[in-house]
């Protein structure tokens, strides 16, 4: 078999290269020769790895915030049997409630029937624990007489999975369909939505415009507002996963809209409550609370905090049957316009 002729080519390397581009590193001609490159000098080392390091090392302290903020910040749930599970330890009257996300995912909660109740509450508590955890609150909302209702995200309690943002929006609104359902109409149901639960419930008013009415507290604008607030010196902002914009989202709402946010709180700035308040559409009102931090409003607004809740749940039960009177007249407008042929 012939040996293949040599591919030829026009071109032909030099064999020395101009001084002007030549790296340090290589001798005065250019040419590696047998023995290669020589080492490089310790200053060009640093001059080269430095800045690849400090961005490495950068990114690294960038991600590690992330995890922080999203993990501590966004969700911090704790599973069965953490909390007061006994619930009638402590007075109240609880019933289990199994029900499952838009998703399939187990979802459980409690009902707490109050037998004067004229209203149904369906709480949304904030990023960590678990409704078994919430004792107190509830104890504190029945003073209101009023049903509650109140359910664990995915991953929270004894619901199953893990917990997203996109996940516990379809939870709130797989609770608001439940409760509907089987235990209350849902022109006589408020949401009321705590710290991250205020997210939730405003994402499920948005998608279940027909409640009685929305309660905000101690809630935030938006995650990255969130993480600007605790991680003011990194742009962790840029890279958060959970976006929670409820500053973009409560400019549609129509329902009656409480906001209450304590003075002093350190977790979610008195002024995200303030700038929530203002974007929303009315009919809305604000309580601010004096001296009040995160998880002790009611404590600090005492009488007046109960106050409140009382004529708003008034007014959002006018709200409610107002809704029902508009939507049988237009059923009768449409029922008289159509055309019955002969």
């Amino acid at each position: 078999m012939e040996k293949p002729p040599e591919a030829s080519s026009s071109y032909s390397s030099p064999k020395t290269l101009p001084t002007d581009l030549i790296p340090e590193d290589l001798g005065p001609s250019g040419d590696l020769g047998p023995s290669g490159p020589k080492a490089p000098t310790a200053d060009a080392w640093l001059r080269y790895t430095l800045p690849s390091l400090a961005v490495a090392g950068g990114l690294g302290l960038l991600e590690l915030a992330r995890q922080r903020f999203q993990q501590g910040h966004m969700f911090a749930p704790t599973r069965f049997p953490e909390g007061i599970w006994d619930a009638e330890v402590h007075g109240l009257n609880t019933v289990d409630v199994h029900f499952t996300s838009e998703d399939g995912t187990p979802l459980h909660g409690w009902w707490m029937p109050h037998n004067e109740a004229k209203l149904t509450v369906v709480y949304c508590h904030g990023n960590s624990g678990n409704i078994a955890e919430r004792v107190d609150v509830f104890q504190q909302l029945l003073r209101l007489k009023v049903n509650v209702f109140a359910f664990d995200y995915r991953g929270y309690g004894r619901s199953a999975g893990s917990p997203s943002e996109a996940g516990v929006f379809s939870d709130v609104r797989a609770a608001l369909d439940y409760s509907a359902e089987f235990l209350a109409p849902r022109h006589r149901t408020v949401l009321f939505g705590h710290s991250l639960g205020g997210a939730i419930a405003i994402d499920g008013a948005l998608h279940r415009p027909n409640i009685a009415g929305l309660v905000v507290q101690s809630s935030l604008t938006q995650a990255s507002d969130m993480a600007r607030h605790f991680y003011p010196d990194l742009p962790v902002h840029w890279i958060s996963r959970n976006a929670f914009r409820s500053i973009e989202k409560v400019p549609e709402l129509k329902m009656p809209k409480l906001f209450i946010h304590g003075r002093e709180d350190l977790t979610v700035p008195y002024h995200q409550g303030e700038r929530l308040f203002s974007a929303a559409a009315e009919p809305k009102s604000f309580l601010p609370i004096a001296r009040a931090g995160h998880n002790d409003v009611h404590l600090w607004g005492g009488l007046r905090y109960f106050s409140h809740l009382t004529r708003f749940g008034r007014q959002a039960r006018r709200h409610g049957e107002t809704s029902i009177d508009d939507d049988a007249h237009r059923l009768r407008t449409a029922g008289s316009a159509v055309q019955v042929e002969p």
